[in-house]
């Protein structure tokens, strides 16, 4: 599940950057070097890295389902150097511990992260989408502490508590090198630390490894249809690319925060497999932006299989698994 700043409300910087055409794919004489080993890091507090930033917004509920929410910017070392920006949400499970412990504040298990990441870097541009693959082994926290003692401590904090790590969690990137797209998989961990308040050290940090499974040359010919619902939020689209050049329109409606979403070209399309990547110009509510659109068709029925999720260049981000309806990925 992934509805981005819709969750996290104003306080959310809108930093997400969407290319809003990419080149045709075409054959490189070496491709690119792959993710594996990529790092990604967001410290403002303490160590106060240059040019990084992490705002966080969240829903605590210790009995129920917890929500956080984040945008991040910071800095991107591996084979891609340069500088990286995220949104993302993340669900929690009952916080009673059954996930560890932190200083004595109860964890829960993890039940969903989705992220949209780029990385700006002189070696080529990546632009990627992550998730959980499963809960075993992830845990968070969110909680708002007020005059806590955690055990064996004589000084009581007070602060906003913040927490998501997973190692079980897979990416999909397209990287653009001079010209050339592949589509880069593999398995990334993320770690999310939030503690602003008194009585501890502060902590504010985003840290992130990837490392790929798989490189492919992209085709940026194909075609992808389809229509449902997921989360709450209605779609239907249409995206093709033949000898007259890529062509589409798509509608989106979040009822819920009466949000609609109007596709109105198709700049680029991009198939790998059973996978599409979808971009060109959109309007938000009658404004123009550019946006994004991952489709992944599992199979028949798509509905609890086929994955879908649009991203726009404002911030706002809706996806996930389809609860109703059925993609279509072609070459």
């Amino acid at each position: 599940m992934q509805r981005t700043l819709r969750q996290a409300g104003s306080t959310l910087a809108a930093i997400v950057l969407i290319s809003a055409a990419l080149p045709a794919a075409t054959v490189a004489s070496t491709p690119p070097p792959t993710l594996t080993s990529e790092f990604l890091s967001a410290w403002p507090i303490p160590l106060n890295e240059a040019g990084s930033s992490l705002d966080v917004v969240a829903s605590c509920n210790a009995t129920g389902t917890s929500t956080i929410a984040w945008s991040a910017a910071g800095n991107a070392y591996g084979p891609y150097p340069g500088t990286f920006v995220e949104t993302g949400t993340a669900t929690i499970g009952p916080l009673d511990g059954s996930a560890g412990y932190v200083n004595g504040i109860p964890l829960g298990q993890v039940l969903s992260i989705d992220a949209f990441f780029t990385i700006d870097s002189s070696v080529g541009q990546v632009s990627g989408s992550k998730r959980l693959t499963t809960s075993a082994g992830s845990q968070g926290g969110c909680a708002e502490l007020v005059n806590y003692l955690p055990p064996g401590a004589s000084t009581p904090v007070s602060g906003e508590f913040r927490r998501l790590f997973s190692n079980n969690m897979t990416y999909d990137a397209l990287v653009d090198a001079g010209g050339a797209l592949y589509l880069d998989s593999g398995t990334v961990g993320t770690s999310l630390e939030r503690f602003i308040g008194t009585g501890m050290a502060q902590v504010n940090v985003v840290q992130e490894a990837l490392s790929s499974s798989s490189q492919v040359l992209a085709s940026s010919n194909g075609r992808t249809t389809g229509g449902g619902q997921v989360d709450g939020v209605a779609f239907g689209f249409t995206a093709l690319a033949d000898k007259s050049g890529p062509k589409g329109r798509c509608a989106v409606v979040d009822a819920d925060a009466d949000v609609i979403v109007k596709c109105q070209n198709v700049s680029t399309i991009v198939v790998s497999g059973n996978k599409a990547y979808v971009f060109g110009y959109a309007t938000y509510n009658g404004a123009g932006l550019t946006y994004r659109m991952d489709v992944t068709d599992s199979g028949e029925p798509g509905i609890g299989l086929d994955r879908w999720s649009i991203q726009l260049s404002n911030g706002w981000s809706a996806g996930g698994t389809l609860s109703e309806g059925n993609v279509q990925v072609s070459a």
